[in-house]
């Protein structure tokens, strides 16, 4: 894979979303189990689907501005969108 200069900003929103998305899916795994709510045993609050709502929020603000970076214009964006991936894993 080719070596690219990634702007620190834009290592910086990647691992950002990582963050936020982790987040939606801790959210996710603290609701009743679907079976429960399908059995009208248990319910999902909304004040649950509203934490849901604003943590997915934030997510897509975040990948919008990766997205609308100046960077991108500069390289091959979808070799560059792997390798920022794993940049910001490292």
């Amino acid at each position: 894979m080719a070596d690219f200069d990634f702007p620190a900003d834009l290592i910086d929103l990647q691992r950002a979303f990582y963050a936020a998305d982790r987040r939606c899916e801790e959210i996710g795994a603290s609701w009743p189990r679907p079976t429960a709510v399908a059995a009208g045993v248990e319910e999902i609050s909304e004040e649950q689907h509203a934490e849901l709502s604003r943590a997915r929020a934030e997510r897509l603000e975040i990948v919008e501005r990766m997205a609308a970076h100046p960077w991108w214009d500069t390289v091959d964006r979808l070799k560059a969108k792997a390798a920022l991936r794993k940049a910001a894993q490292a």
